[in-house]
């Protein structure tokens, strides 16, 4: 199956100090492949394009946020990508002595299906026509942006060279390579640059773990020892390493000495610096320090049903010793992990004090993971996945202090489906659902007859071409029948006696995305709990908005404020209480819930003393 793999945390670096002979530096924040630089291309995409993570990621392949770079995206058109050159401006080395390359890229040298993906840096003496490799480009799985640094020795004392990023992949269906702040520079004095924290994001409970990382020689004189200090918590913890014999170019692998022991669950900030070079202060300081941000997770199973079943769940530190549990349900094929790596959900945790699950499904006879829905090809499947997830909820009641009568679920595609069936049939144990891209099969829907109103939020795209927003009510696609979107709210709205209570649309905030978002939303006229909304994505395809297609709204953070402003049996003291005016701003962050500043053109979350939350533009 394909993993998705993504995040919800970062790294940035900053590049050579500027004293430096800079003969080239581009960070591709414009519409347009700036100038000079060309491309060459076998692809039915258009090979390398710009843009944001949003608009350049996709359903099995996400992009950390970067600002605006470059990327080309196997994944997102299954076409051609053996030959996607992306070709710097000509270069000119017949009076450089030394040069070197640097640049981020996000890069996971992935294989799927027995076909691996290669990224390398290549040259050409005839303008193009041939290529040679200088290096190759390592990938790394661990969902976050890496500094490089290539030597450009071999080049040396020759004019007219093109130098380019090539991505291939293998003539199979893999995931893709970003590129940023591409810098070509001839270097000077002392410096040393901390390329990469060679830590997972993602830790689990009990782990010790080595700080590792790469640093690479962007100077001209040569390294013999390296100081490095990591910091976590305050916590601070020096390493030298002598006898080092560092060229200018070359790349020192290290491993510090002291651990971390990983104690708690929660959030925490990993930051490593060079602290000297050679004994003394480098001569460039910006790109001396990285920080990165790691989960802590618990990584568990529980036995239900005769079956080992595994999850993912995280509860922050900001969360009471009571608080809500939100489970986050993959798509057919998907998992645990990739869901958790492009909805955000961690993040939303750390922000509003809720616990978060992410159950893993089992694989059907064909070997893919599913919710077991009653598909149509999946008729002989047995397993009873809502006693698991309400066997989950009784483990952490008892364990982790969640409350079992503030359970919620959402979930993409086959996961939202999931949803539809708790809605149904467990509904005194779920508050409320919120299907994303998600149906309910016919066949459930027949058969629904639930105790209690579970408020539905439905989040569909009109383009969607796996769930259709018309149904499929003759079951032409073999997954079984199941009604339209607006059919399926009308269900709901009737079986709970609700009106029509309210009709907007969002902001258009990201024009670029080619879609647009309405929403209409029932609620109870005698004063109740129940109600229904339904957010349609006029022009969206299979997508979760805000990870991947619709950039408009961020489905994640709209389920949990959907789920937030229901009637709430949350104990006392729980929220906070001020008053409107006592409101302060306590956090921006971006839409993957870290802690940003504000940027022109790019939306913000203000996370304001009393809870709430308002989503802003980023102007002048």
């Amino acid at each position: 199956m394909r993993y998705q793999i993504s995040i919800v945390f970062f790294l940035f670096a900053q590049f050579p100090a500027f004293s430096q002979t800079i003969l080239l530096n581009e960070d591709f924040e414009g519409e347009l492949l700036p100038e000079g630089w060309s491309q060459q291309t076998l692809s039915t995409d258009g090979g390398w394009l710009l843009g944001t993570s949003g608009q350049l990621q996709s359903d099995w392949w996400s992009i950390a946020p970067h600002g605006n770079f470059i990327a080309t995206n196997d994944d997102g058109c299954d076409c051609d990508k053996s030959a996607d050159y992306l070709i710097l401006p000509i270069l000119d080395f017949s009076e450089s002595e030394v040069a070197m390359l640097t640049f981020d890229a996000f890069y996971d040298g992935g294989t799927f299906e027995g076909d691996t993906e290669v990224a390398t840096i290549e040259y050409s003496l005839d303008g193009g026509s041939t290529w040679q490799v200088l290096e190759t480009i390592e990938g790394t799985e661990d969902g976050v942006w890496n500094g490089h640094t290539v030597s450009l020795t071999p080049l040396i004392g020759i004019s007219e060279v093109l130098v380019a990023f090539r991505y291939n992949d293998a003539g199979g269906w893999v995931f893709g390579c970003a590129i940023d702040d591409v810098v070509v520079f001839e270097p000077s004095g002392l410096d040393a640059a901390l390329n990469s924290i060679d830590v997972s994001s993602n830790l689990e409970l009990g782990d010790v773990i080595a700080i590792e990382g790469t640093i690479a020689n962007t100077g001209l004189d040569n390294i013999s020892s390296l100081s490095v200090v990591w910091t976590v918590g305050g916590d601070d913890f020096t390493a030298t390493f002598t006898d080092l014999a560092l060229a200018p170019g070359q790349v020192y692998e290290f491993t510090h000495p002291d651990e971390l022991a990983i104690d708690d669950m929660g959030s925490l900030s990993l930051t490593v610096s060079i602290a000297e070079v050679n004994g003394l202060p480098d001569d460039n300081a910006d790109n001396n320090t990285l920080t990165l941000a790691l989960s802590v997770l618990e990584y568990g199973t529980l036995l239900d049903g005769g079956l080992q079943r595994e999850y993912i769940f995280y509860k922050p530190a900001s969360a009471l010793p009571y608080c809500p549990l939100v489970f986050v349900c993959h798509g057919y094929t998907g998992s645990a992990q990739g869901i958790m790596d492009y909805s955000g959900f961690n993040a939303l945790a750390d922000i509003f004090g809720f616990a978060v699950c992410y159950p893993q499904g089992i694989d059907d006879s064909y070997g893919n993971s599913f919710w077991n829905v009653g598909y149509d090809f999946q008729n002989n499947e047995t397993v009873d996945d809502v006693a698991f997830l309400l066997a989950l909820t009784d483990y952490f009641e008892a364990t982790n202090g969640v409350l079992s009568d503030e359970v919620f679920c959402t979930g993409m595609s086959n996961g939202g489906d999931f949803c539809y069936l708790l809605a149904c049939e467990a509904s005194e144990h779920f508050k409320a659902v919120a299907p994303i891209s998600g149906m309910i099969m016919q066949e459930i829907m027949d058969n629904c007859a639930p105790s209690n109103e579970v408020p539905i939020l439905e989040i569909h795209g009109t383009n969607d071409n796996v769930t259709y927003y018309d149904g499929d009510p003759n079951n032409n696609d073999g997954w079984g029948a199941y009604p339209s979107i607006p059919e399926t709210m009308d269900f709901f709205v009737n079986l709970f006696d609700l009106v029509e209570e309210e009709v907007y649309s969002f902001e258009d905030i990201e024009p670029g995305d080619g879609s647009v978002v309405d929403a209409i939303r029932y609620g109870d006229p005698n004063g109740g709990c129940g109600e229904v909304r339904l957010y349609t994505v006029q022009g969206g395809g299979h997508d979760w908005p805000g990870a991947y297609g619709n950039m408009d709204i961020d489905a994640s953070l709209e389920a949990w404020l959907f789920f937030e402003q229901l009637c709430s049996n949350v104990p006392e003291g729980l929220g906070n209480e001020l008053n409107p005016e006592e409101r302060t701003i306590i956090a921006v962050m971006d839409l993957l819930g870290r802690k940003s500043k504000p940027v022109k053109g790019e939306l913000r979350l203000y996370v304001y003393s009393d809870g709430s939350v308002e989503k802003r533009m980023g102007i002048e």
